[in-house]
């Protein structure tokens, strides 16, 4: 009988098997491969390599962090990309306090209307206050400038519908206070007892 004297050489057996130019597999499954696996694939066997002398632990923590920051820079992407979806409905009402308040320039009656209709209450209560004190400052009854504070136009004019609506219009502009239809209609009713009195008169309610 003849002896067999063909060996199995695991090493080097091995050394083929992670050889691509020996994976003639690839060219049959190829076509079923996509991109994405393909790149995964590349991936995944180069962290292998690089990592092939570190324990099973330290690979399983290192495949964590890599994936917390892959997830951390595609939510850096979007965020470039589309900002808003990181917005908040507070913060989106807070932006309005980075626009400047002014008397001029401003066709109150059509800009209420459009806040009105499209349910913006914050916008509302804020034209409608600006509207009167451009009201008031056209008659007289006081003096608006852009650097005061809406408390001081209440001691020029000390009138208890002025003063609600100085308080309510602090309340929803820097308050965080979430206005409401019911606090554009209080605006409306205060603002015209101020416009039905006298130029120089008071509607102490």
């Amino acid at each position: 009988m003849i002896a067999d004297t063909l060996t199995y050489n695991t090493r080097q057996i091995a050394e083929w098997q992670e050889n691509g130019d020996y994976d003639y597999n690839r060219e049959l499954m190829g076509s079923q491969m996509n991109l994405f696996e393909w790149l995964m694939g590349k991936i995944s066997r180069f962290i292998e390599d690089l990592f092939s002398d570190v324990s099973y632990d330290t690979k399983i923590t290192l495949y964590i962090i890599g994936g917390v920051s892959l997830l951390l820079l595609v939510l850096w992407i979007i965020y470039k990309v589309k900002p808003k979806l990181f917005h908040s409905k507070e913060e989106t009402t807070l932006d309005y306090i980075e626009v400047e308040d002014t008397i001029y320039g401003i066709d109150f009656s059509k800009e209420i209307e459009e806040a009105k209709e499209r349910g913006d209450w914050f916008e509302a209560v804020r034209l409608i206050y600006l509207d009167t004190l451009k009201h008031l400052s056209d008659t007289g009854r006081i003096i608006w400038q852009p650097w005061k504070t809406p408390m001081q136009y209440t001691y020029e004019m000390p009138d208890a519908a002025l003063g609600k609506m100085t308080l309510q219009f602090v309340k929803v502009r820097y308050g965080k206070y979430e206005a409401s239809e019911d606090d554009v209609r209080n605006m409306e009713a205060w603002q015209q007892s101020l416009q039905s009195i006298g130029e120089k008169g008071g509607a102490d309610e």
